[in-house]
């Protein structure tokens, strides 16, 4: 499997382990809660703490075991007292140059089962590293009623021998569009490099 690295601020993105042992996992919590006080310069509240790693631990667990994602990345700036926006990496193995419509069917939901309520707009997206790819952004209404947004970068990238989608998702629409600008860099920043044999 390659590994995907980024020259993205690391003062602003932060590595999220997906497999280690759980006493290596809580001690990444603490050093992000630790991060996140440092970020916004000042000492967070016992509920911060608590809400930030009881999320960063539930999505850890849905990112391995349901997603089975290959590597996650957090966006630090998102206010402490709000989620963090997690996004991950997944690879697919690839031979071959793909077209426009293979990349779609891995950015874009499932037709069979997305909501009857949901927006998909899709673009091209370039990335200096990867090439030509696209970007998905949807939007649809959770069980909840809140309005959720995800977006999703599909690359094929035939040398290496890899398809690759970054993807994350937001329910706050303000918090997420406001980081916009911030996202799409982080994917034209992303590449893959060849990992330990």
């Amino acid at each position: 499997m390659m590994i995907v690295t980024t020259n993205a601020d690391p003062a602003l993105w932060f590595p999220m382990p997906l497999a280690g042992s759980k006493g290596e996992f809580t001690q990444w919590l603490d050093m992000q809660v630790e991060a996140s006080a440092l970020l916004h310069r000042r000492k967070l509240t016992w509920r911060e703490k608590r809400q930030m790693k009881r999320f960063l631990q539930g999505s850890a667990t849905m990112l391995r075991e349901r997603v089975e994602a290959d590597q996650a990345f957090i966006f630090g700036p998102m206010p402490p007292q709000a989620p963090p926006l997690v996004f991950f990496t997944k690879q697919f193995v690839c031979d071959e140059a793909h077209s426009e419509l293979h990349l779609s069917m891995l950015a874009e939901p499932d037709p069979a089962t997305a909501a009857a309520s949901e927006r998909v707009e899709t673009t091209p997206f370039t990335s200096p590293h990867l090439g030509e790819g696209l970007r998905c952004l949807r939007s649809w209404s959770a069980p909840q009623g809140q309005l959720m947004l995800s977006v999703a970068y599909a690359w094929n990238d035939p040398a290496h021998g890899v398809d690759l989608v970054l993807k994350g998702h937001y329910d706050d629409p303000a918090l997420f569009e406001a980081s916009f600008d911030a996202i799409d860099d982080f994917a034209r920043s992303i590449r893959l490099t060849a990992g330990p044999r």
